[in-house]
């Protein structure tokens, strides 16, 4: 089996993913801090770090080359609650977009304290604002994504989270790092991967840098993201 994309090459048209891009451009056209919004800046900046990160900010420690080969690959990365594909505001907007708000849930795994100690980044995801917050593409009862085809492949692709696009590269950003996941057991090496290699370590970034423009547009559009049917799958 194998999580290979069902590629459909037709443009779907994705406006809730456009006004949310207006949104966010109007939101950053000014300083957080400017026009009467200094304190909800400060509660805003004391709960998180709101800087984004650019490429040039990380280093990268994947072997150079290294690319996965899911055509190889013999244990889909989309099974398993460990794997729960976590959602943001594009990611909602894209499925509410496409017709398939019925792979979003607020219904999320449960993982116990010995796990939690076991797997640190684990740990700070089921910590963080977003994973109490946001919800989860859903799976069915073997823990397997619910987006995936009988044949395992991709149903969303190209329109896939923004999680799913940057696997199996991942970001420490503690470490200032581009790593490789370990769950990730099909890859090549390949002199030719250097394009594929950048797209991936871009989407790394871009999937850290959505979590921060999320909270801060709930922290300063709530009325706008309400008016375009987001809130509506918020944890309350």
């Amino acid at each position: 089996m194998s999580r290979l994309p069902i590629v459909d090459e037709r443009s779907k048209p994705l406006p809730t993913v456009e006004a949310l891009e207006r949104l966010w451009s109007e939101i950053r056209s000014r300083p957080l801090w400017a026009n009467g919004r200094f304190f909800l800046y400060l509660r805003l900046r004391s709960r998180m770090r709101l800087k984004m990160l650019r490429p040039d900010d990380l280093v990268s420690i994947v072997p150079e080359g290294k690319v996965n080969d899911c055509s190889a690959c013999t244990e889909i990365c989309c099974i398993g609650h460990e794997q729960t594909v976590s959602l943001r505001f594009r990611d909602i907007a894209t499925l509410m977009d496409i017709g398939r708000v019925d792979l979003i849930t607020k219904k999320k795994p449960v993982f116990s304290d010995a796990l939690l100690a076991e797997k640190p980044a684990l740990a700070r995801t089921v910590a963080s604002d977003a994973w109490s917050r946001f919800p989860v593409l859903t799976q069915n009862a073997f823990g397997a994504c619910r987006a995936l085809s009988e044949e395992g492949k991709c149903t969303l692709y190209p329109y896939w989270p923004t999680s799913c696009a940057r696997f199996p590269y991942a970001l420490d950003v503690e470490a200032h790092e581009i790593t490789y996941s370990q769950r990730c057991r099909s890859f090549w090496i390949r002199s030719d991967a250097e394009p594929k290699v950048t797209a991936m370590k871009l989407a790394a970034v871009a999937a850290y840098n959505e979590r921060i423009k999320d909270l801060v547009l709930l922290a300063y559009a709530p009325r706008q993201l309400e008016d375009l049917g987001l809130t509506r799958y918020l944890v309350a």
